[in-house]
């Protein structure tokens, strides 16, 4: 009757093991597919991790020695497959059964069976500890204590349950402080950035991530994935604080606003470009658009080139030459450096054309 029981129990270990594999490839599945960016929920990334439950929840049931190994072997191959999946190398990631396969021969595969009977050996360890079996009068064989086995089943699953959830808070903490930190320092620097959420109006001049009339900071779009959309609320939360406490940034002094822009053309200050490239610090000009060497190596190129260019250097702008073309216009500081760049929508509204600017000459 013991040895019946010891089977039956050993028969419920490997149907643990086996009952997971499905389980695990679908819960695996979210990280396996993605692309890499934006990165995905830090809940589904965390979920590859549970391999091992099943090997402890598993040994429970079983604790024969050589048996036990060929079923744990096999679980741990099985698993590290999916698990292979989950790793990116090149983004964007694009999945394969061979190069998962590859993966699970080395080093996953391995290094997963390495750790395995690591843990196997701990929980048996700490099964006997616990006193979670006893062994019979009659014979060697061992049963389970059911009170104990059933309390330490309940925390091994809320563990693995809780698991996931933890992995995504301690994500979104490190990324908030990560936020603070890095909008201190870029603020102290003179160097933060203001994060555009979508669906926010457009400052003048801010498209092609340049600087905002508004508070003269450097605009970029809110990161994609969801920890980096709460990096990037957090550091805007701090620097709009700073922006509270100390007011625009330096740089708003060199901006031009739609006002500016007007007045400019206005007083017929531009005149239309006849030789390329026209330059102005690290910038070179022309018709088919512009290129800046330093500043992240900024360039934009258009199929058809403009049919005019007028340009203009604003003293009182600290020598920042405005292009205007007939569907752009840019703000390039001394330096080179793109300060503005007005959206083709804005331009359209303006009125803007070559008869206005020969109208105002």
């Amino acid at each position: 009757m013991r040895s019946n029981t010891s089977d039956n129990q050993r028969w419920i270990s490997i149907v643990i093991l086996a009952g997971s594999i499905p389980v695990y490839a679908y819960l695996c599945w979210p990280a396996i597919v993605r692309r890499g960016f934006p990165e995905i929920d830090p809940f589904w990334l965390a979920m590859p991790w549970l391999w091992i439950v099943p090997i402890v929840l598993s040994g429970l049931f079983d604790s024969a020695k050589q048996a036990r190994k060929w079923s744990v072997g096999i679980y741990t191959l099985l698993s590290a497959f999916f698990f292979a999946g989950t790793f990116i190398s090149v983004v964007p990631h694009h999945v394969n059964i061979a190069d998962m396969l590859l993966a699970t021969v080395f080093p996953w595969g391995p290094l997963n069976l390495l750790i395995a009977f690591a843990v196997e050996t701990i929980s048996q360890h700490l099964f006997r500890l616990l006193h979670i079996r006893e062994k019979t009068l009659t014979n060697d064989s061992t049963v389970i204590r059911p009170f104990r086995a059933g309390a330490l089943i309940v925390v091994i699953l809320a563990v693995a349950a809780s698991f996931p959830f933890a992995c995504r808070a301690a994500a979104f903490q490190a990324a908030r402080s990560s936020a603070r930190a890095d909008a201190e320092r870029d603020w102290a620097n003179g160097r933060a950035i203001w994060y555009v959420r979508r669906g926010d109006p457009e400052a003048f001049g801010s498209s092609e991530e340049c600087y905002s009339v508004d508070n003269g900071l450097k605009t970029e779009a809110v990161k994609p994935g969801v920890t980096a959309a709460i990096y990037c609320d957090v550091y805007r939360e701090v620097v709009t604080r700073k922006l509270s406490e100390f007011g625009p940034a330096d740089k708003i002094k060199d901006l031009g606003t739609k006002a500016d822009l007007n007045a400019w053309i206005k007083s017929g200050r531009f005149q239309r470009a006849h030789s390329f490239p026209l330059k102005q610090g690290t910038a070179e000009i022309s018709l088919k658009g512009y290129n800046v060497n330093g500043y992240g190596n900024v360039a934009c190129f258009r199929g058809e080139p403009s049919t005019f260019l007028y340009y203009a250097t604003i003293p009182e702008k600290k020598d920042a030459l405005v292009v205007i073309t007939d569907d752009s216009i840019w703000i390039f500081a001394k330096t080179g450096e793109l300060l503005q760049s007005i959206d083709f929508e804005t331009y359209r509204q303006m009125g803007i054309g070559e008869e206005v600017l020969i109208g105002h000459r």
